[in-house]
């Protein structure tokens, strides 16, 4: 979940849980007070009447016009509280029962005792109390839903420049020597942030460029001495008269140079494709290129009792002729190097995609680690775990997706391209 709409959810969530509490609080708080006030005015209409009866010595004409219900009881002994209550009453021109206040109390008029209520009906209160509260609703709902749009536009307009560097993050790639061009930004924060990401991308690229230059050089230094020893082990090789534990302590060598040879040439290509040297483009026939690259290994997968077919459309590509040919030579090699003997390899070649299946282990390889550089399906294997590594970046370099899947006992690598 993005931060914006968390954000928003927890905003909204606590402004309508607000909007209730306050609501229900209003809706009391204004009843109250407005019931306070009915309490009043009927205290005032008391101290009339009880005015009148001070100086007239009786008590004053019920008004059938007044909204206020007056009666007057006689009763045998005046009590000194008084109390308000709501009750139900039937209104004798509507004919009809309403809701009103109350007041009760006791007073005397020359040698008579009286219980005197006054009630003043709620309903105008009621109506003053939905209006009010409908209107503080509806008011409350406005700024509400103001405050949400406004929060929706200012926090998105606020968190743009982060989102603007996320997607100059994206175009970022280690080896490309472009920095990305991050937006210029008045927030504090944001600007602190893109500064970090500039430093650290640029320690990075500082970084990666000296490891790819040491790796270059290394290969190359290591590469002539390696020459040398070679040539020196064939001339050692041919002279006569050594002995049999000579002869294989010099294979063996032979081999290990060998080894090393074909690792630091597999290394130095690497570096070559990183550093984009492999930048002319030609339109390739892919057809022509797969069946002569079939023509070489022909033989090879012959002796290993191999049995391969190849369905081949037409297809051309528009790339570097000499990376095609080393990815090519890779996948080809590796389907009949890991292969068993009387196994079987199929080549099919469709108008964007090449799909080359092989027998092989009877396990799927590791997904996770098959494109990195030294992955070995065995430890002790005596490959050195670059071949894959190699076809992977020449993909990434070429804009092919390569996949691997291992379904019914078969290894199949699939390569798609626009």
């Amino acid at each position: 979940m993005k931060l914006f709409t968390r954000y928003n959810r927890i905003n909204l969530t606590v402004m309508v849980l607000l909007f209730l509490i306050s609501g229900i609080c209003y809706y009391f708080l204004i009843n109250y007070v407005l019931i306070h006030e009915l309490d009043e005015a009927l205290e005032d209409y008391r101290e009339r009447i009880e005015n009148y009866a001070d100086l007239n010595n009786e008590l004053p004409l019920i008004s059938s016009m007044d909204e206020t219900h007056v009666s007057y009881t006689v009763v045998e002994k005046s009590k000194k509280h008084q109390h308000f209550q709501s009750l139900m009453l039937t209104d004798t021109i509507e004919n009809k029962r309403h809701n009103y206040r109350q007041l009760t109390y006791y007073q005397k008029v020359k040698n008579d005792h009286y219980r005197i209520t006054l009630a003043k009906p709620i309903e105008g209160v009621k109506l003053l109390t939905r209006t009010v509260v409908i209107i503080t609703i509806a008011m409350l709902l406005i700024v509400i839903t103001t405050t949400i749009v406004l929060n929706l536009v200012i926090l998105r307009r606020l968190w743009q420049p982060f989102y603007l560097s996320l997607a100059a993050m994206k175009t970022f790639k280690l080896g490309n020597k472009q920095i990305p061009d991050f937006p210029a930004t008045g927030i504090e924060e944001f600007t602190y942030m893109n500064k970090l990401l500039e430093d650290t991308i640029n320690g990075a690229e500082a970084d990666y460029q000296t490891l790819k230059e040491f790796t270059e050089n290394a290969s190359h230094e290591i590469q002539t001495p390696l020459a040398v020893i070679r040539s020196k082990l064939d001339l050692v090789i041919q002279e006569e008269g050594l002995s049999e534990k000579q002869t294989l302590a010099l294979a063996s060598i032979y081999s290990g140079i060998k080894r090393l040879t074909k690792l630091n040439q597999s290394l130095l290509l690497l570096t070559k494709i990183e550093n984009h040297q492999f930048a002319e483009t030609a339109l390739i026939n892919l057809e022509e290129k797969i069946s002569e690259k079939l023509e070489q290994f022909h033989e090879f997968w012959q002796n290993n009792q191999i049995q391969w077919t190849a369905d081949l459309k037409p297809s051309c590509i528009q790339s570097n002729p000499e990376l095609i040919d080393i990815l090519l030579g890779n996948l080809l090699s590796n389907a009949g190097r890991h292969n068993r003997e009387g196994g079987s390899l199929s080549i099919n070649l469709h108008a964007n995609k090449l799909i080359i299946e092989n027998t092989g282990s009877l396990n799927s390889l590791d997904t996770t680690r098959l494109f990195r550089r030294f992955y070995k399906e065995a430890q002790h294997s005596q490959h050195n775990g670059l071949g894959l590594s190699i076809v992977k970046q020449i993909c990434d370099q070429l804009g092919m997706n390569i996949q691997y899947e291992f379904s019914g006992n078969l290894h199949r690598f699939t390569l798609n391209w626009d």
